[in-house]
């Protein structure tokens, strides 16, 4: 209308004045087009790069499943296996380095590395290193590279007895549990007190049985090992994930919530009393200050459910194998997500538990 005093405004990324248009809708933000698409622009950035320090680096998570492909390659040659099953585990290793370098040179270069720094680091031009971990061709692999993972991935059984025997990594992970598990047992025989020929009055078996199971050659039945641990002043619990892991139990892979969490903690304790039951402050420099005291009592306790990265240093620190607590950990949070009800909203955590 004539006569009418124009409104002002300071535009939002340019912090110059501009004249507000009259009429429906919102008001402007933005002196211009431009302006408002370089404000996108800027917090895309920002989003990205607060994505990039939150995000647990993709070398890591290759690196501990390289750890498992390594093993099995270690117990082919010990089995003594044919030329061609050593050469397929080898040719797996190899693909799985070329994807953790990959993944590397990306975390480094969300971090902040430039290209020459990269090239230094791999010994090669910048040029050849830019061509070779270009962002986009490495997500690429790494999307191949989930695809040949979820094609290999046996799929999750009712816990049996010699579930998955004679798959490579399981019988490793299974071997890992057993040592573990006779680590465990062994340090509530110690704390205990008794002696071998008194744990074996007790369970009506013999000195020489009871030793070999201490000394972790034999791995009893479960009602044994509840037997033994209660009468050394332990949990049964405890124990539970690491007799289940020594007997190649694999779980199914739906829990409720409740027993998805209790498992974690039992897998974590286990470790924790294999390890012989070190302090927080010992397991916190262990950890290398990733963890808390605070925040490892809490883990221990049952009071925390911690995320990857934490559980993951707390399974290190403790002499254990990331790549065989990781199911444990994902099952927690999968079913979590599975809890949630459109209507009701997410489903609580355990009475006492919280989440890092």
């Amino acid at each position: 209308m004539a006569g009418t005093t124009p409104r002002y405004d300071i535009c939002r990324f340019c912090q110059e004045r501009f004249a507000q248009t009259d009429g429906p809708g919102r008001k402007k933000e933005y002196c211009s087009l431009d302006c408002r698409r370089k404000a996108q622009r800027e917090r895309d950035g920002r989003a990205g790069r607060q994505e990039t320090r939150s995000a647990l680096p993709l070398g890591r998570r290759i690196a501990e499943d390289l750890q498992a492909l390594s093993a099995a390659l270690l117990e082919a040659e010990y089995d003594g296996r044919s030329l061609k099953e050593l050469l397929r585990c080898a040719d797996e290793v190899s693909r799985e380095v070329e994807y953790y370098m990959a993944a590397a040179v990306q975390d480094a270069r969300h971090q902040g590395a430039s290209w020459d720094q990269v090239a230094e680091a791999a010994q090669a031009s910048a040029t050849t290193a830019r061509t070779r971990w270009q962002e986009g061709r490495v997500k690429e692999r790494l999307k191949r590279r989930s695809a040949e993972r979820a094609a290999v991935r046996q799929p999750a059984t009712a816990l049996v007895d010699g579930a998955g025997a004679g798959d490579g990594p399981l019988s490793m992970a299974a071997e890992r549990a057993s040592l573990k598990l006779a680590s465990a047992l062994s340090h509530l025989h110690r704390a205990s007190g008794l002696t071998v020929r008194e744990v074996a009055e007790h369970l009506s078996l013999s000195p020489s049985y009871v030793s070999r199971i201490l000394n972790g050659e034999r791995t009893p039945a479960w009602s044994v090992v509840c037997s033994l641990v209660q009468l050394c002043g332990g949990e049964p619990a405890e124990v539970s994930v690491l007799f289940e892991g020594a007997h190649g139990m694999v779980a199914p892979g739906r829990h409720a919530i409740d027993d998805a969490v209790a498992r974690l903690h039992a897998a974590l304790r286990g470790l924790h009393l294999a390890a012989g039951r070190p302090k927080p402050g010992v397991i916190r420099r262990a950890s290398h200050g990733a963890l808390s005291t605070q925040a490892i009592s809490e883990i221990l306790g049952g009071e925390m459910i911690p995320g990857w990265e934490q559980t993951s240093a707390l399974v290190t620190a403790l002499n254990g194998w990331p790549a065989d607590v990781r199911p444990l950990w994902e099952a927690v949070h999968y079913t979590f997500l599975l809890c949630l009800d459109p209507e009701e909203g997410p489903r609580q955590l355990p009475p006492g538990s919280k989440s890092i």
